[in-house]
């Protein structure tokens, strides 16, 4: 039984198909690499399987069981999260109560302070812990989004495009927090990017997009000289 499966998926706009029988299974935890041309699919994929999209076909099933069309939040009551392209944080809130929201919504905030205090420490952010949100630069606010996803302490994590417009410096942050938090809770990672140098660094498993649907998918060494994907970057 799969972890996490997409089977079949077609998403259709008017006459263009966002995704064209899109299938993709996988069995364990581990940080995968999800890449492709823009126009592949990547997002609308994103947005089927977290319930914010309808599928005109196909299937999402976590763990056995079929979640297809299932709304966010009840999607998040069974451990899958992700984040956005557009990053998403409540500018007006201190960056500590940005984490405690999740926690207070959900009525489970004990012992929710002392977490989030510890996930700032590690990524450089403690000391703005009492500072809105709107003061951090745009690769912190990015930081502060993926500390709030793993507030949920979620299975499957959705990270899209984590790394856009984030400055060199804080890429590495990103990059040490993410394979730590991998460590500390080994879950499913699936991780959009445009950024190869970060993707192949950080991911045990690439999954190549082409034309929605799944093109190749293998080691970062054997995608990087597969001739298949290098014509689908190409044209």
């Amino acid at each position: 039984m799969s972890a996490f499966a997409v089977r079949g998926l077609v998403k259709r706009y008017g006459g263009v198909s966002a995704l064209s029988g899109c299938s993709l299974e996988i069995d364990a935890s581990g940080i995968y690499g999800l890449i492709g041309p823009n126009g592949a699919g990547k997002t609308t994929l994103f947005d089927v399987v977290t319930g914010i999209t309808q599928p005109d076909a196909g299937s999402v099933t976590i763990d056995g069981r079929e979640v297809t069309g299932v709304a966010p939040h009840r999607l998040a009551r069974l451990g899958l999260a992700r984040t956005f392209q557009e990053c998403r944080v409540f500018p007006e809130f201190t960056c500590l109560d940005n984490l405690m929201f999740a926690p207070r919504v959900a009525g489970n905030a004990r012992g929710a302070h002392v977490e989030a205090m510890r996930l700032l420490e590690l990524v450089n952010l403690a000391r703005f812990a009492d500072e809105p949100a709107a003061t951090l630069s745009f690769g912190q606010r990015r930081l502060l989004e993926l500390l709030g996803v793993f507030m949920l302490r979620p299975r499957i994590l959705m990270l899209d495009e984590p790394a856009a417009g984030v400055n060199p410096a804080l890429l590495e942050v990103l990059s040490a927090f993410i394979q730590r938090m991998y460590r500390e809770r080994p879950c499913l990672f699936l991780v959009v990017e445009h950024n190869m140098e970060f993707i192949i660094s950080l991911a045990t498993e690439i999954v190549v997009m082409h034309e929605g649907r799944v093109l190749e998918r293998g080691s970062p060494e054997a995608i990087q000289s597969n001739p298949r994907v290098m014509e689908a970057y190409l044209g």
